[in-house]
């Protein structure tokens, strides 16, 4: 429940922490952009200043007397042949888009601007927009609205220079210039860089940091699993022998028992093959212990493997009276390899037992030797029920054991591979194995010679 509760607040944490980062993100470039914007509105008004300060002028002067002359003929040309509303909602957008149209090929406030923000060292990359707000033919009849019935343009986030009202011979009209920055964007992640670099990295630090807690908990949680599974087989391994051992004492007790030789012969045998069962789980507990704390002291030795390892599967066969076959096919010719007998025997025992433990047929055992490059190679095949792909990168772990459902066909404390693992690799070697469910599992042992 604690682990769980923790989970459940760092990520809470987490996901406020990324929150509080994209609101500050979103701030840092409203702020950057209304910068930005402010800081070009400022340079415009000051170049537009100076252009009518130097030329009496504000750039517009051609296009208001193309206006001018375009408004004047349209005035008295086109004005006495509109006839009906429709014609003149028309007319109307034709004269407006038009006069946009004058405007955009004939004023020279761009052209200035441009080369006053490349002078001030400013990025002078910008696209002109106009906005007619009010716009009126003057006639023999008075003044007629062009904007009235066409809704204007409406212009999006851009930089207001300054609003014109002028009144000519033939027009009168209000009209605003912008400037719409192109790279606008990229002005803006260039100015908050730094900013964006520290908020990214803070997110990477805090991802990290999340990831690796993350991890190790889920580690701890998996060791803290195969812990509980260690101490549930470890107690049922422990107690069976012990058990059998007290039962068979309280026969020996009964007269009955004592008085038939055979019986109590029977029961002594049981009594010595628990107890020595007893015995080497107990050493098998240490030695991983021991193992856990020092390293391995090796006793190695010129030994012929192909010898060797027959006398192992021979001792076998004859311990479990028969329990399987075995299949021997050695290759090597007799080379000899430095290894360390009695670890080497428990290696090639502990194979051959859990072939016959994790097989519900008559187990066939195929044992093989051979050499390659300069290792000698031991490969031990069974029948047995196999493992799936997911639990082959942790059987050599200690205390895992491969699961069926919520409980486990064969007990076992999930050291006897582990054991098997370091002791290939103090002599220099390594183990792997490839396993499919109901098609049996083949470990493949190199040693250097």
């Amino acid at each position: 429940m604690k682990r769980n509760l923790l989970i459940i607040t760092s990520l809470a944490a987490l996901l406020l922490f990324l929150a509080v980062q994209i609101y500050m993100t979103v701030s840092i470039w409203k702020q950057n952009e209304e910068i930005l914007m402010m800081r070009y509105k400022t340079l415009s008004r000051e170049g537009l200043s100076l252009l009518m300060s130097k030329k009496k002028a504000n750039g517009f002067e051609k296009a208001m007397d193309v206006t001018d002359k375009f408004a004047g003929m349209v005035a008295s040309e086109k004005l006495p042949l509109l006839k009906e509303a429709k014609d003149s909602a028309t007319f109307r957008k034709q004269v407006l888009a038009q006069t946009y149209s004058i405007l955009e090929k004939n004023e020279g406030l761009t052209a200035f601007l441009r080369s006053y923000f490349k002078k001030a060292g400013y990025d002078f990359d910008f696209k002109a927009e106009f906005f007619i707000g009010y716009f009126s033919l003057i006639s023999y009849d008075g003044y007629l609205d062009i904007t009235k019935v066409t809704p204007p343009k409406i212009p999006g986030p851009m930089v207001l220079v300054n609003t014109f009202s002028e009144e000519h011979n033939n027009f009168v009209i209000e009209y605003s210039y912008l400037i719409n920055l192109t790279h606008k964007n990229n002005m803006v992640f260039r100015e908050a860089f730094l900013s964006f670099l520290l908020i990214a990295g803070s997110i990477m630090i805090v991802m990290t940091v999340f990831w690796i807690t993350w991890r190790n908990l889920m580690e701890e949680k998996r060791l803290s699993g195969l812990k509980t599974d260690f101490i549930n087989n470890m107690t049922h391994e422990l107690k069976t022998p012990l058990s059998t051992i007290t039962v068979a004492g309280r026969t020996l007790e009964k007269e009955q028992i004592l008085n038939d030789p055979p019986k109590v012969l029977e029961t002594a045998k049981l009594i010595g093959k628990q107890s020595v069962h007893l015995n080497q789980l107990i050493n098998t507990i240490l030695e991983v212990s021991l193992l856990e704390r020092t390293e391995f002291e090796l006793t190695r030795q010129p030994v012929c493997v192909d010898e060797l390892t027959h006398q192992v599967a021979s001792s076998f066969l004859t311990s479990c009276d028969g329990c399987a076959v075995i299949e021997e096919d050695y290759k090597t010719d007799g080379i000899k390899a430095s290894l360390d007998i009695l670890y080497y025997t428990t290696v090639i025992n502990n194979l051959l037992t859990n072939a016959v433990k994790y097989c519900i047929n008559d187990p066939v055992i195929k044992i093989s030797t051979a050499t390659e490059s300069s290792s000698i190679v031991i490969t031990v095949a069974d029948n047995g029920i196999g493992m799936a792909r997911e639990h082959l990168d942790h059987i050599f772990e200690k205390f895992y054991r491969v699961p069926h459902g919520n409980i486990h066909k064969t007990k076992g404390l999930g050291l006897g591979l582990y054991y098997v693992n370091r002791i290939i690799r103090a002599h220099g070697g390594d183990i792997s194995v490839t396993s499919r469910p109901g098609k049996g599992t083949t470990f493949i042992i190199r040693i250097p010679l």
